[in-house]
């Protein structure tokens, strides 16, 4: 990827964690931030497939979106 900022929207899958592209896979392993829905079923996603966290990854979801903007 470019150095220059961008957002990627990338959607997960749903139920089970080996439906995911090579593309997805690739790209998780290279984000300097992510923030999801629910942190919870990223980090097993993450986990699964053996990526590391970012150094900033949080939820961001309605109940939550003035201050996690």
């Amino acid at each position: 990827m470019s150095d220059a900022p961008k957002l990627i929207l990338l959607a997960t899958p749903i139920g089970n964690l080996e439906d995911v592209s090579l593309r997805l896979l690739e790209t998780l392993k290279s984000l300097d931030a992510l923030a999801c829905e629910d942190t919870r079923h990223s980090r097993r996603l993450l986990d699964r497939h053996g990526i590391a966290r970012p150094k900033v990854f949080f939820a961001y979801h309605e109940h939550n979106e003035a201050k996690a903007a």
